[in-house]
């Protein structure tokens, strides 16, 4: 039957793929938006009975964001629509993944045996997200803490400061535009201070807008991510800058 449930959500999260490329063509179609729901809604459904409690609150996420459209709340932009399809594909990945074999427990030790030394535990990359949009923010979260990173979020380019100031960050993802400081203010703020002249720090910027990635290497950025593209992703530019993990 759990086999059975996990072929489902493989079928599902195709569904849900196509919906999100559907919606990416016509993104002011209300029956997309709606057919896009009820994809989520079920993939929800079906990985909570499987136990892929990430997937489900990955398509949660997704579910919030569509009904936050629907209400006229947020504009259905293509950077969201980018996210979108990102998360469908980690979706996807999800539901391939074999299920796991429970870790056989070690031996209880002899009287004779010798003392075991305890390993260090491993940290895992922390992650900064700056960006004033809540949904963009929450998406681009769930996407790296589902591949393994520990993420913090900042709602604007002061607060994102001060969470770089704590010495806990080891990769900035920020958004041009932004409260109080903007990226390209963050950026320099962070360069100009030679405790993070080696922290790597990627530019979200627009697609057409080449002036902007400009003037983020200006200010010391390490790389750029397109919003709203599907093949230059945001987990592989943050691997290539930090280190893959195992999710």
């Amino acid at each position: 039957m759990l086999e059975l449930l996990r072929v489902q959500a493989q079928t599902q999260a195709q569904l849900l793929t196509n919906c999100v490329l559907a919606l990416a063509r016509d993104p002011l179609s209300p029956d997309q938006l709606n057919a896009c729901a009820s994809a989520a809604r079920s993939f929800e459904a079906t990985a909570h009975m499987v136990g892929l409690e990430a997937g489900a609150e990955l398509a949660r996420s997704m579910e919030e964001c569509l009904a936050a459209v629907r209400r006229g709340d947020i504009e259905l932009q293509q950077q969201l629509i980018g996210m979108m399809l990102q998360a469908v594909d980690l979706l996807d990945s999800m539901a391939k993944l074999p299920r796991s074999t429970p870790i056989a427990q070690p031996a209880a030790p002899t009287a004779d045996a010798p003392p075991v030394r305890a390993e260090r535990v491993k940290t895992r990359p922390v992650v900064l997200v700056a960006d004033d949009c809540m949904e963009i923010r929450e998406l681009e979260r769930k996407l790296l803490r589902f591949r393994g990173y520990d993420v913090v979020t900042a709602v604007d380019g002061l607060e994102a400061w001060y969470a770089v100031l704590s010495g806990n960050i080891d990769l900035v993802l920020t958004d041009v535009d932004m409260p109080l400081l903007d990226g390209i203010q963050l950026i320099r703020r962070i360069r100009s201070d030679p405790r993070f002249k080696q922290l790597p720090v990627l530019l979200a910027c627009d697609k057409d807008d080449v002036e902007q990635r400009w003037r983020g290497f200006d200010a010391g950025a390490t790389y750029y991510v397109i919003k709203g593209t599907f093949h230059d992703t945001l987990v592989e530019a943050v691997a290539t800058r930090l280190r893959p993990t195992e999710f």
